[in-house]
């Protein structure tokens, strides 16, 4: 294919221009602990890695279970219900507002975008969505989930897929994109 004289993007010129709402020494200084204090901890020190967590503006509810390889970019920005597990290697990219249900499950190798690029502006601006995930919802492992979405009450999310659009209640969904499979039946 031959090339033409188009520019798609020009990153000389790109500027961060989103808020990340604390000073970059507070980001750096929850970046140490995250390197120093968290990630170095045992398996089972949760409730050391919640703390941890809520001191730098986490909104974390009892029970919760978030690995020590989990990455949370901005605890500010997360909001977890009660009794949710977080897994090995999941990162919650929240530069914009994550808001997770109870008892909600994360597997393994999962990654949670609230931002992208826009690819239709030729300086390539940072853009931002939250993510809603509701009580209840499964996701498996090697999942992205991708910004702006909302994963309704009891939604499971099989292994691989990717979610580009809101998932219905109670549903099943798998696929590259999601799409519900079959009802949830719970016994």
């Amino acid at each position: 294919m031959e090339s033409n004289n188009i520019t798609y993007q020009d990153l000389k010129n790109y500027k961060y221009d989103l808020k990340r709402e604390r000073s970059v020494y507070f980001i750096q200084l929850y970046k140490i602990i995250d390197l120093l204090l968290i990630k170095t901890t045992p398996k089972f020190l949760h409730s050391w890695r919640v703390f941890i967590y809520r001191m730098f503006g986490a909104s974390i509810g009892e029970g919760v279970k978030i690995s020590a390889s989990a990455k949370l970019l901005y605890p500010w920005n997360i909001t977890i219900g009660n009794h949710c597990w977080i897994g090995d290697n999941v990162e919650l990219y929240s530069v914009d507002k994550i808001i997770i249900g109870n008892n909600v499950a994360f597997a393994h190798n999962i990654f949670v975008a609230t931002a992208a690029h826009d690819v239709n502006k030729i300086l390539f601006p940072t853009i931002k969505k939250r993510i809603v995930i509701k009580d209840e919802a499964w996701i498996s492992s090697n999942v992205f989930i991708n910004m702006g979405v909302t994963l309704n009450k009891g939604v499971v999310v099989g292994s691989a897929s990717v979610v580009t659009k809101d998932l219905p209640e109670g549903y099943i969904c798998v696929g590259n994109p999601a799409k519900p499979l079959k009802e949830r039946k719970t016994k």
